[in-house]
């Protein structure tokens, strides 16, 4: 990513993805619309969704100064969360009176602003892409890997991320068959549970910045994963025998704390790798992680389905929900806990990432 302008990079996967998202309607009203296609979609989606999410984060520092991340962070993840609870119901409005194939018009079009709004962007640090020779590049790849996995405070990062996104795919992949099937909620009331689960990574997303500037950022991350480690439990003891506004408070309370501890965390996360990672090295360190937390997740989301078959569904959200401490319990063992912002600074000499032969201690 360091050969790219991260910009330019950022600009070009908007409109790629304004376009394949386009092809949908334009196939539509073909008549040439196929699940074929929408396969053909999906997988690309995947393939530039990577870098997309890598450019994102690698870009962010070059525009804001170190001591501003966490709260850029924090807006960053209201954005996203408030399109988490707003986007649902206009998509339904728009289905309901365009057609789904002609709703996604919509979305393609949020691509193509997208894009606009990108390019009109002005760095406060100039991107100085690099020229390297091509027999180079699996060098970087391996230097950013090191990095990622071998300096403490980079894999203390790492290790409670990719824990989080391993049980989120687990439970995500039984927790609807569980609420309908055993606690036997209906579609709506499930609904009901999932919209005011959302607040709480809304409200996480507005405090997380004054959080951060009372305990530090050390703190503000122990402190929301130990919440979303004791989020989970009511959805175990959630009975059909109960009245469904219980159960309904029960799904609705692991997003309003571990919700609101997960936004916390993952924003003190983010804001603490893109404060200790040289700048050239950003764009490789979210691409190892982001590889890692994908393939996690894919590992979890068959455990899940092998686990709801084998032990039953309710025993799988248990096992879900004990796992969601282990990054607590982790952090606690880890430079985490004393963790604060602090910007690496770059080598005098330009250095090339290869430079970083041995990892912090």
């Amino acid at each position: 990513m360091e050969r790219l302008s991260r910009q330019r990079l950022l600009f070009a996967i908007n409109l790629i993805a304004s376009a394949l998202i386009a092809n949908v309607p334009i196939s539509f009203a073909l008549h040439s619309l196929s699940l074929g296609l929408l396969y053909a979609l999906a997988i690309a989606f995947g393939i530039i969704g990577p870098f997309a999410w890598s450019g994102w984060n690698a870009f962010l520092p070059s525009l804001i100064e170190p001591r501003f991340l966490f709260e850029a962070n924090s807006k960053m993840a209201f954005s996203f969360s408030a399109s988490g609870v707003t986007g649902p119901g206009l998509g339904g409005i728009l289905v309901q009176t365009l057609g789904a194939p002609w709703a996604l018009l919509f979305d393609s079009g949020s691509f193509l602003l997208s894009s606009a709004f990108v390019a009109s962007v002005r760095p406060r640090v100039e991107e100085r892409p690099t020229a390297e020779e091509p027999v180079k590049v699996l060098r970087r790849i391996v230097d950013g890997l090191r990095l990622t996995f071998l300096d403490p405070m980079q894999r203390a990062v790492t290790v409670p991320r990719v824990i989080l996104d391993f049980f989120d795919a687990l439970s995500t992949t039984i927790v609807v068959i569980y609420i309908i099937r055993v606690i036997r909620l209906t579609p709506a009331l499930m609904g009901l549970a999932f919209a005011l689960s959302s607040l709480g990574f809304v409200v996480g997303s507005l405090v997380a910045p004054r959080i951060e500037r009372k305990l530090g950022i050390g703190a503000t991350i122990v402190l929301g994963l130990a919440l979303v480690g004791a989020s989970p439990y009511t959805m175990v003891i959630a009975n059909r025998s109960f009245p469904d506004w219980v159960n309904v408070a029960f799904f609705a309370l692991p997003g309003l704390i571990g919700g609101f501890g997960g936004i916390i965390q993952f924003v003190g996360l983010q804001a603490l790798r893109q404060s200790i990672t040289p700048e050239r090295l950003l764009g490789r360190v979210y691409a190892s992680a982001s590889v890692l937390g994908r393939i996690m997740a894919v590992i979890g989301a068959l455990l899940g389905g092998f686990l709801g078959e084998t032990l039953g569904l309710r025993a799988t959200v248990a096992v879900a929900a004990v796992g969601y401490g282990i990054p607590f319990l982790y952090s606690l063992a880890s430079p985490l806990r004393t963790a604060s912002s602090r910007a690496e600074p770059e080598p005098a000499d330009g250095g090339d990432a290869g430079d970083v032969s041995e990892p912090a201690e």
